[in-house]
């Protein structure tokens, strides 16, 4: 009997709609200085790719306002000159993923349904070791090359035959090999069960999905892995989605709209009204809540509840997911203080410790966030999917959470050999402090650094924040080159324990400097056999498996002993709409998708939204 993706997540999407619905328990865009569009660093060598077809009958890169969307971007662009999917520094995040992209399955964190997009359907056989993709017909990519199954299996053995690829080590764990049947048929064969296969490799259940290339283009790169995939006048990046690139300037992406988008051709879906599409970041929160008070964004990224009050006061037309306090949409990413586990003396859990007992989350909560979010004790966010394993943790454990213990963080002190030396704690004449890296594009997480920072210096680590452009950021963090970040590396569980319990397993830890190219995620460079054991055999089992209960209690117990990562809050994003062009944005009387415009579900937000003009 197949499995059905339909019956793992339909549960998954109705719990999360249950906690939006109760809320938390708890200037101009950039001038156009044009950047050169850059030839790639390698064009294919074999084949020459098909002439893209015409975006439009008319020129959409000179829309009105009125047709275009505006989108706020609140970190800067970097590397607009690579667009390769598969490597780290690459630009994809500036609307190739969420403009550009058609996914295979799409989750509604609001209808709680799942939708075939690319997919007809996205079936297991009885032990999910075995999986069988039907593909749409009618799918075409932006120059009107039809995509099919060929396209399918040549970007997933790209990515297990080249080492270099981001997805290369997970796809030789679980992928054994993969095959066309037909035009419109895979068919994946896996090393070892896996009943999330679909969800993690092509869902965006989170925020991110595979890539799936066009052979037709990538089969003539020689290598992969420099290949920028950037070249305007070939059409590069191809990608079969409304929009096609059309520009890159300093700071902004301009897209306009493919009115030969295969799924408005076949009638899956409305084609989006807006003709161009603007991706701009114009600088800090009160740079961009002026911006936006001037009707130059039409959506935001998150902003502080101070920056909302002011962008509403002064213009009306904005609204939030919810319209009373405290406005915001429960995101799945709880937050964490990120510990590297393999930097002196946080390798010493009784060390880690001592930033827990250290920090005072009902005053980050009060302070950083307005008192829009709550306490986050676990590494998972607080939707009713996950209460059975949130039910798994002792009281007398989430006690130590809750509440600031400074004597107890003094006692591991004093018992580790650190003296007071004046206002900082210090060992062998060497005064302790701790940098926590934030990247600059989240004022929510810039803001607890400071408190919690604030909270350290008070007890006597001398702790500062870092502000970190993200490229920076995000290469410390898979090089290891940093003690402490504010982050949500935590993030990946909506329905079960597993993707987050996985971010902190690893067999085997790289070296301070070197990527983690392993199977796992670990960015903390935490290594506990046992706790690696217990997640890899949590990853077999099916999601109504009583072990499974059994094994998290045990992988939990081992977590809370050794605090590889800190939990800090639950997460919150305060997501602001502008009515004045556009209307029918997501909200939570209005919940068909997550408001959400920097992860691939935005293609489920683009056909719904009306012009106001009409």
């Amino acid at each position: 009997m197949k499995r059905s993706i339909y019956l793992t997540v339909v549960a998954l999407v109705l719990a999360i709609a249950l906690v939006a619905c109760g809320g938390p328990q708890t200037a101009a865009p950039a001038a156009e200085a044009e950047q050169p569009a850059g030839k790639t660093a390698e064009q294919p060598a074999e084949k020459e790719a098909a002439e893209p077809v015409e975006a439009a009958a008319e020129d959409y890169a000179n829309a009105s306002r009125e047709e275009t969307l505006i989108i706020d971007k609140p970190s800067r662009l970097e590397g607009g000159d690579n667009w390769n999917p598969f490597v780290p520094g690459n630009s994809t995040g500036w609307g190739l993923t969420t403009l550009g992209y058609d996914p295979l399955i799409l989750l509604s964190y609001g209808t709680g349904e799942i939708e075939n997009w690319m997919a007809e359907s996205l079936t297991s056989n009885e032990d999910a070791t075995v999986w069988t993709l039907k593909l749409r017909p009618g799918i075409t990519w932006n120059d009107g090359t039809p995509l099919t199954a060929a396209d399918i299996v040549f970007s997933t053995e790209l990515q297990l035959k080249t080492e270099g690829l981001g997805q290369h080590f997970t796809y030789k764990e679980w992928i054994a090999s993969v095959e066309m049947i037909d035009e419109l048929t895979v068919v994946y064969n896996l090393n070892k069960p896996n009943v999330r296969f679909a969800l993690e490799r092509y869902a965006d259940n989170l925020c991110g999905v595979d890539s799936i290339v066009p052979q037709h283009v990538w089969e003539g790169v020689e290598d992969p892995s420099t290949f920028t995939n950037f070249d305007l006048e070939k059409g590069y990046p191809l990608s079969t989605g409304p929009y096609i690139l059309n520009k890159v300037t300093e700071n902004e992406s301009i897209w306009v709209r493919n009115d030969h988008w295969w799924a408005a051709e076949t009638g899956l879906k409305k084609l989006p009204e807006p003709k161009k599409i603007i991706i701009s970041y114009v600088g800090p929160e009160e740079i961009r809540t002026a911006t936006g008070i001037d009707d130059g964004f039409d959506t935001m990224e998150d902003i502080t509840l101070g920056s909302f009050q002011a962008l509403h006061g002064q213009n009306s037309n904005w609204i939030a997911f919810q319209e009373e306090l405290p406005y915001v949409w429960p995101d799945p990413c709880s937050r964490s203080l990120t510990v590297n586990n393999a930097v002196a003396p946080w390798d010493d859990k009784d060390m880690r410790w001592v930033l827990n007992y250290v920090m005072d989350r009902q005053q980050i909560i009060d302070i950083a966030y307005e008192g829009t979010s709550i306490m986050g004790p676990y590494p998972w966010p607080l939707y009713p999917s996950m209460q059975p394993y949130t039910d798994l943790v002792p009281a007398e454990t989430i006690a130590k959470f809750t509440e600031p213990n400074l004597a107890k963080a003094e006692e591991i002190m004093l018992a580790k050999g650190y003296e007071k030396d004046g206002d900082y704690w210090s060992k062998d004449g060497k005064q302790l402090g701790l940098e926590i890296q934030v990247h600059e594009a989240f004022s929510e997480l810039e803001r607890v650094a400071d408190v919690y920072a604030e909270q350290l210096q008070r007890f006597g680590i001398n702790a500062v924040k870092l502000k970190l452009t993200g490229g920076t950021w995000g290469d410390n963090s898979a090089t290891g080159n940093y003690a402490a970040q504010s982050g949500w590396q935590t993030c990946g569980s909506i329905l079960e324990p597993y993707n987050t319990l996985r971010q902190m397993s690893a067999t085997e830890i790289a070296p301070i400097g070197e990527r983690f190219n392993l199977p796992q995620s670990n960015r903390f460079r935490y290594l506990n056999e046992e706790y690696t054991q217990l997640v890899n055999e949590i990853g077999t089992l099916a999601l109504d498996d009583p072990k499974l209960l059994e094994l998290t209690a045990k992988a939990l117990e081992i977590f809370y002993d050794e605090l590889p990562a800190i939990p800090t809050a639950q997460s919150r994003k305060l997501v602001p709409f502008n009515t004045t062009y556009w209307t029918n944005w997501p909200t939570i009387d209005n919940y068909y998708q997550r408001p959400v415009t920097w992860c691939p579900s935005f293609i489920g937000v683009l056909p719904e939204i009306q012009s106001t003009q009409k």
